[in-house]
């Protein structure tokens, strides 16, 4: 597995990221989503926060641990900008360390850690309140580089990136 490289292009430390789709729950602005941006961190990663309200339950008072998959799942997503390709998720692995209270903030980091071919392994971890809280929960991953046309052939085609990304 080698060590990724950034493209030409790709975010500077500091910059955000664009989101993917307007219409997206996990980076979209629906009533019910995550409504997750982030920004560009040093070495190929990435940082951003999930605000968890009443929506995100599972339990009650506490989130739905789907909810912070998904977190991670977009979290992971946000990286593929460091490759400048489309990637799908391949396997999400998430490891619960500890309950999330509805109110708190969950600050998600994650690191582009290696290619091989299409596929990206990448790493993340969730923390409490804090950049540098109690850690709730990590995860990793595995995405897939796909051809754009992967979406009209299995949904619907990606609008253009320039009309969802204000």
């Amino acid at each position: 597995m080698e060590r990724p490289v950034p493209v030409e292009g790709a975010p500077a430390p500091g910059a955000p990221i664009p989101r993917h789709y307007a219409g997206c729950f996990a980076c979209g602005d629906g009533e019910h989503g995550l409504h997750l941006r982030f920004v560009a961190g040093e070495d190929l990663s990435v940082t951003g926060e999930l605000v968890v309200r009443e929506a995100h339950q599972g339990a009650p008072g506490l989130i739905h641990g789907g909810v912070l998959a998904a977190a991670f799942d977009e979290t992971f997503g946000a990286l593929n900008e460091f490759v400048g390709e489309t990637a799908v998720t391949g396997q999400l692995n998430t490891s619960y360390r500890r309950p999330v209270p509805v109110g708190s903030t969950v600050h998600l980091s994650a690191r582009l850690e290696g290619r091989e071919g299409r596929k990206l392994w990448m790493r993340a971890t969730g923390r409490l309140d804090d950049p540098d809280g109690p850690l709730v929960a990590e995860a990793s991953g595995l995405f897939v580089i796909v051809s754009p046309s992967h979406f009209a052939e299995h949904g619907s085609a990606v609008p253009d990136r320039s009309a969802v990304n204000p």
